[in-house]
């Protein structure tokens, strides 16, 4: 099946044309069939030539076997509203889940599915888990239930003949996603699922992938099993047990992400849509989930990151975007925050959207879908209200930002850093593992808060022989890693984010790669560091120690060994805090710097590198005067809040509190 849509580098090619994917939801069964014509025309008219939409199981099946695409309630004709998408010019992307959350009550699954006993997902005492969320508590599906991979092909393969008529070339969709925030409905703390039977089948299947033979399994173990069946599922680290159990089944909570995500594919691929696939990682950059690995299933073709920042969020969207930069095909967030939920107390301005939206493309967005674009229920804020009209502050932002980025084709340029920040994903998994044995039984998901009850409760009593960092922190935070990235920032020095999970081909992207190391490392990841820090031209960064075993105790220094190897002024360099960069490296110099930190640089390249764009930033909340300072002459035109410039060396700036400059720039050295 040749698609005739694809992603790319930039954004999405449809047929022979290269677009940018830039896109926004419109929920049609949220809406009344009348206010569809009046919605679409207005979001063309700020500027979007894609809208997105999920396709509700729970809307479209009322009852087992029973179907409303639009022949009872002519609010849920899908047909007919991709149709009005076509007539108004505007392609489509379709997420029919199964999971879509979209704050319904049952996050779009049928009352009956979660219902099922057999679908459900099982705590270690063998009861259903259950996602108390706000409007209404509700059993969570297991990931291993091969009856809920059997029910969603059955509603999949309903909707089938007609996603095929409207896909591209003969109508409007272009994408689809495989289903949504795959990652236990936000229960991604180790210990809390799954425990079904099907889940501890598949458990064992891993076992079995990875070790060959029950013996090698009893070897690392230190157990007796006869067989990989009699092997218990860990439900905490217990005082003197060996670690490797519960490092296995941390990384049998990623596998069973994955062979979720294969599934979904799978009856993707049967329902023989000629368009490419994506999915979106919710917010992790830690385990259980990792969008370079979710990228290396065949038949996934880009994995993206959801981002809903708070005003002026500058931190998160940062790390969230370079690290999407530094580990993705395409750095694409799915949902981005537009308006805001009913439940999450505030409501951000339309000029702190702007911000946020400006400040990612800086960091290195390529592609983005607004999240909400129109309202509808347990939704307020958006540029388009639910009766099609406008909203005309969030109206007019969508339609300067859109006019701007069409009008620079900002997509053209890209961001190239020569750094990257390499974090140890092995070490997220450690202190999951050991983390605590928290059944998160009352919070509802990341953005609500549950019962005031303390943390103490649930962490273990007596902890193994571990450092201070190993212990410290979320799972997904590393000092030595802030450490080095505050380092950079204070030099104006760009980088992007990745983790040991990323291939070597991918890491020889960069010219330097500052990774954090422990006393443990796993041979195949000290190897890829060697073989990065062997390239001409490399440099590489360790510590805050150098390995000396792999997680299993076992002796394994093939990266100190090649440290002593290279000796004194070699290409490796072990850095036991952020503070020894100063005195131990050589640092690049950025192309753009100035004596406040708190104002930031960005320069993105055409492919003819003939100009450049470069974008300024005032992080704080006040106003800044800096002189920017930069090598030879420069012509800069400003596109946005900036002011045309020609000189060399050095131009003063002036910045309002949080605000972006962007000019382009013609430079002779």
């Amino acid at each position: 099946m040749k698609r005739q849509a694809a992603f790319t580098e930039q954004g999405i090619r449809i047929g022979e044309q290269e677009l940018p994917l830039y896109s926004g939801s419109i929920h049609y069964w949220r809406m009344k069939q009348e206010n569809w014509d009046r919605a679409l025309e207005n979001i063309k008219k700020m500027g979007f030539g894609i809208v997105e939409t999920y396709i509700p199981w729970a809307v479209h099946e009322t009852s087992p076997g029973e179907y409303d695409f639009g022949e009872k309630d002519p609010d849920k004709d899908l047909e007919k509203f991709l149709t009005l998408c076509e007539k108004h010019g505007l392609y489509v992307i379709v997420r029919p889940g199964p999971h879509i959350n979209a704050e319904m009550t049952l996050f779009g699954y049928p009352e009956w599915i979660l219902a099922d006993e057999e679908i459900q997902a099982r705590s270690p005492l063998g009861t259903t888990v259950v996602y108390p969320y706000v409007t209404k508590q509700f059993p969570i599906p297991s990931y291993a239930s091969s009856k809920l991979y059997r029910e969603v092909e059955r509603y999949f393969q309903k909707m089938a003949p007609l996603l095929r008529e409207h896909c591209y070339p003969r109508g409007g969709i272009i994408a689809i996603q495989a289903d949504n925030e795959t990652c236990n409905f936000f229960r991604d703390a180790p210990y809390i699922l799954d425990y079904s039977k099907e889940s501890e089948m598949l458990f064992h299947k891993m076992l079995q992938e990875k070790y060959g033979d029950i013996q090698s399994l009893n070897t690392v173990y230190g157990t007796d099993y006869r067989e990989f069946s009699q092997v218990k599922m860990p439900s905490g680290y217990e005082k003197g047990q060996k670690m490797e159990p519960c490092f296995d089944w941390i990384e049998y909570k990623e596998y069973q992400i994955l062979d979720a995500l294969k599934r979904m594919l799978g009856i993707l691929k049967r329902m023989e849509l000629p368009i490419p696939v994506f999915h979106n990682c919710a917010y992790q950059t830690y385990t259980p989930v990792s969008v370079f690995r979710d990228e290396e299933i065949p038949g996934l073709d880009v994995a993206g990151m959801d981002a809903y920042p708070e005003p002026e969020d500058t931190k998160m969207l940062k790390e969230r975007i370079r690290y999407l930069s530094g580990s993705s095909r395409l750095p694409f967030v799915p949902e981005f925050g537009s308006g805001s939920w009913f439940d999450r107390g505030i409501l951000l301005k339309p000029e702190e959207e702007l911000f946020g939206y400006l400040y990612s493309l800086m960091n290195g967005l390529k592609a983005v879908n607004f999240y909400m674009l129109a309202e509808r229920d347990r939704w307020t804020g958006c540029p388009v209200k639910n009766d099609g009209t406008i909203r005309l502050e969030w109206y007019q932002m969508f339609s300067n930002l859109m006019e701007f980025v069409n009008r620079a084709q900002l997509w053209k340029y890209q961001r190239k850093p020569r750094i990257l920040v390499f974090k140890n994903y092995d070490m997220g998994r450690k202190k999951a593992l050991l983390a605590e044995k928290n059944r998160n039984l009352f919070s509802s998901n990341c953005f609500i808060r549950g019962a005031d009850i303390p943390e103490e409760l649930f962490r273990l009593e007596e902890l193994p022989d571990c450092t201070e960092e190993e212990m410290s922190g979320h799972y997904g935070d590393e000092r030595w890693i802030e450490g080095i990235m505050n380092m950079l920032d204070a030099h104006h020095l760009e980088y992007n984010i990745s983790d040991s999970c990323l291939s070597k081909e991918r890491m020889l992207e960069y010219d330097w790669m500052f990774a954090s190391s422990y006393e443990f490392m796993e041979p195949e990841i000290q190897k890829k560091l060697c073989i990065f820090a062997k390239e001409e031209g490399r440099h590489l960064c360790i510590g805050p120690k150098v390995p000396e075993t792999d997680r299993r105790g076992n002796v394994c220094r093939i990266l100190g060994e090649e440290m002593r190897k290279q000796g004194v002024g070699g290409r490796i360099t072990f850095l036991a805090n952020a503070l020894e960069a100063e005195e131990k490296l050589q640092l690049p110099k950025a192309e753009y710097s100035c004596e406040d930190r708190r104002v930031e640089f960005s320069v993105h390249e055409n492919r003819e590198k003939k100009e450049h764009l470069l974008y300024a930033v005032n992080t704080a909340g006040e106003k800044k005067e800096v002189t920017i300072e930069f090598g030879g002459f420069r012509k800069m035109k400003g596109l946005w809040n900036g002011k045309d410039h020609e000189g060399f060396g050095q131009m003063k700036v002036a910045f309002a509190p949080f605000e972006i400059k962007i000019w382009k720039v013609e430079k002779e050295e």
